[in-house]
């Protein structure tokens, strides 16, 4: 019997606006995001940067899985993002997620941070 369960959710929190002045707004990643719930995260992550956000934190300590469409969809706001001094960090990351990180080098072009106090330094820099 197929589980009622969505294949994952987002929960979007704003957060305190950045020193300079620059928008900010947090996304919890729940399940797993695969290519089926991508337009339901390419919509929420518009709707953040049509609120103003530049910088991201994701909140990844719930997510199980992502496959190589849900990592574009941060790739391609990163993309839109850093002509503006955009940011994307995520933080709790579970070590399979972290190895595709590794893997596939979004470790070295999106921030990444063991917690949400690192997170928050590391869009600060």
């Amino acid at each position: 019997m197929p589980s009622s369960e969505p294949l994952a959710t987002f929960e979007r929190r704003p957060l305190a606006s950045a020193p300079d002045g620059a928008a900010r707004a947090e996304l919890a990643l729940k399940g797993r995001v695969y290519a089926d719930v991508c337009p339901q995260l390419r919509d929420e992550l518009t709707r953040a940067v049509e609120a103003g956000a530049r910088e991201l934190l994701i909140d990844a300590t719930h997510l199980e899985q992502i496959d190589s469409a849900g990592l574009n969809e941060f790739v391609q706001l990163l993309r839109k993002l850093r002509p503006q001094g955009g940011k994307i960090v995520f933080f709790g990351l579970s070590p399979s997620i972290q190895r595709v990180f590794d893997i596939t080098k979004l470790n070295r072009v999106m921030g990444v941070a063991a917690s949400r106090e690192d997170a928050l330094g590391g869009l600060a820099s």
